[in-house]
């Protein structure tokens, strides 16, 4: 599970900014519904189920979101999808010129099969310049690697502890590092088991959605395709009081009878060619007629759009809370409706489950100490620098049970627009 994230010199945030999912040892509220053990064996911090942030537009709450989802993607595939040459999709902070020439930096701990990892690296557009791995197996640190370009020498230097496995497979996994390219995910290309649970976990534990846009219903649709996981879908669904008897998915072969006359030739040729031997598959909704409870089916374009939507989050929602991963959302609330945010906040913190779900939002009704404890808010503003500023509601004297919701729109807290008075009729 995650335990904090760092990033410095990106996009909007110049100066390092973490969030962290550790608990407050301060705040006792709801912390058997909001917290958990991380599971180390270590004398730590409970980390948060869930972790929320305010700001205005333009802020940077965006930014986090994508600099997380940077990490994982060099992580995955900088190594197998990249090229000698090709250039690293980093942006440092652009309104200072030193940012402009240093080097963006990103940090992450988190747990996995009970072990505790701190992992980082340093890069600009050119290359990786900085490394690092931690491990934690007894509680205590031992640095499995560092990497770090020297520019004299024109190449990588690595340091390695004697508690990091490979021996003579070490120097294949050097040489065979690009400057574009991780060593951790070039490691595990050439078969390195000690570093496989650090790369699982950005691999399996971890789902960034950068815009709920992109989510679509093909995931929760194939889930319905068997009895129990649909069982499943239609529990989610209704625990938002939305009714629904079942769910129908119909899969029959694509035939040319299907497009509309009216389309072209040039069109229909196209999709017959592409189509042909593929199957379409039709989504029903069944509810209970109110008077003989005969059921009765629903085209998905009869349904409302917030129905469409808690059912294309229901298959994430359900595969992140089963496998307790961390889900990552930009703007949540922009595809649900705010008592479906809140249903699904509560009903994260209920299940017991160890996944986290991080996201961005304007909806402030959220700012209920009923629902959220003071460490799991959080706020984004710019500062006089046009830079990134994250910190934490709990480092505001905040009493429980403070109208926080209220302190936050008269300012209080900062991370809200500031609006200039405009004159539109010239008076």
């Amino acid at each position: 599970m995650l335990i904090d994230f760092s990033i410095t010199n990106y996009r909007s945030i110049r100066e390092r900014q973490t969030l962290s999912l550790a608990a407050s040892a301060y705040f006792k509220e709801l912390e058997e519904l909001n917290t958990f053990d991380a599971g180390t064996g270590e004398k730590a911090p409970r980390l948060l189920r869930s972790t929320v942030l305010y700001g205005p537009n333009a802020s940077g709450k965006s930014t986090l979101i994508q600099a997380l989802d940077f990490m994982q993607d060099r992580v995955l595939h900088s190594q197998k999808e990249s090229q000698v040459g090709d250039e690293i999709d980093t942006v440092p902070f652009k309104l200072s010129a030193a940012s402009r020439a240093d080097d963006s930096e990103f940090e992450i701990a988190f747990v996995e099969r009970g072990v505790r990892y701190e992992y980082g690296f340093r890069c600009n557009r050119q290359r990786f310049t900085e490394e690092w791995l931690y491990a934690y197996p007894q509680g205590r640190a031992q640095k499995w690697f560092h990497r770090v370009f020297d520019a004299e020498a024109g190449k990588d230097a690595y340091k390695f502890s004697s508690l990091f496995e490979g021996d003579r497979k070490r120097q294949d996994w050097k040489d065979l590092t690009r400057s574009n390219a991780l060593f951790l995910s070039t490691a595990i290309q050439l078969n390195n088991e000690q570093l496989r649970p650090v790369f699982d976990w950005f691999q399996h534990r971890l789902r960034v959605v950068t815009s709920t846009a992109d989510l679509n219903t093909y995931y929760t649709v194939d889930l319905c395709k068997t009895q129990t996981e649909k069982a499943k879908v239609v529990a989610f669904m209704n625990s938002a009081d939305l009714s629904i008897a079942d769910i129908r998915v119909k899969t029959t072969d694509f035939s040319p009878d299907v497009l509309p006359k009216t389309m072209s030739a040039t069109l229909k040729e196209d999709l017959i060619r592409r189509m042909s031997g593929k199957a379409l598959t039709t989504l029903k909704f069944v509810h209970s007629d109110a008077q003989t409870g005969e059921p009765v089916e629903f085209d998905e374009d009869e349904e409302s759009d917030g129905t469409r939507a808690l059912f294309a989050f229901a298959g994430p929602w359900l595969d992140v809370t089963e496998n307790e991963r961390v889900l990552v959302v930009d703007e949540l609330d922009t595809s649900l409706h705010p008592l479906l945010v809140h249903h699904l906040v509560k009903l994260l913190h209920h299940q017991g489950t160890r996944a986290q779900l991080i996201f961005t939002t304007h909806d402030t009704t959220l700012l209920s100490q009923k629902l959220l404890r003071r460490d799991q808010v959080w706020f984004m503003e710019k500062d006089a620098a046009r830079a990134t500023q994250l910190y934490p509601l709990s480092q505001f004297s905040t009493r429980e049970n403070e109208a926080v919701e209220r302190g936050y729109l008269n300012g209080r807290y900062g991370g809200i627009p500031f609006l200039k008075d405009l004159d539109f009729y010239g008076v």
